[in-house]
């Protein structure tokens, strides 16, 4: 997963932009990283064992998300690696939804 992460900050770094009108324009890009807990309530309740990793991505609208998918399938060994990945490990998803709230 690391791994993956790395070429994936790569990516994003080299093929997105945060200005401007070139799609994808990206306005957050964030991975998060954290021991699962037995109670996420209750940080004290102790670990799982697993680790949860969670990115979130957010454009300027439906036509960034578009930009970023269709640039991320041409880097074949990378989308690979994504779908092999969600497939053996990711709990849920949400892709192309719109942002309701933010501050």
């Amino acid at each position: 997963m690391e791994s993956f992460l790395d070429s994936h900050q790569d990516f994003m770094r080299e093929t997105h932009h945060i200005e401007g009108n070139v799609e994808p324009v990206i306005l957050c890009y964030a991975v998060m990283k954290s021991p699962e807990f037995n109670n996420p309530l209750d940080p004290t309740s102790g670990e799982t064992g697993n680790t949860l990793y969670g990115i979130t991505e957010i454009y300027q609208g439906p036509e960034g998300c578009q930009a970023h998918m269709a640039l991320g399938q041409s880097r074949e060994k990378m989308f690979g690696e994504l779908v092999s990945l969600t497939m053996e490990y990711c709990v849920s998803g949400i892709l192309g939804v719109p942002v309701v709230r933010s501050m």
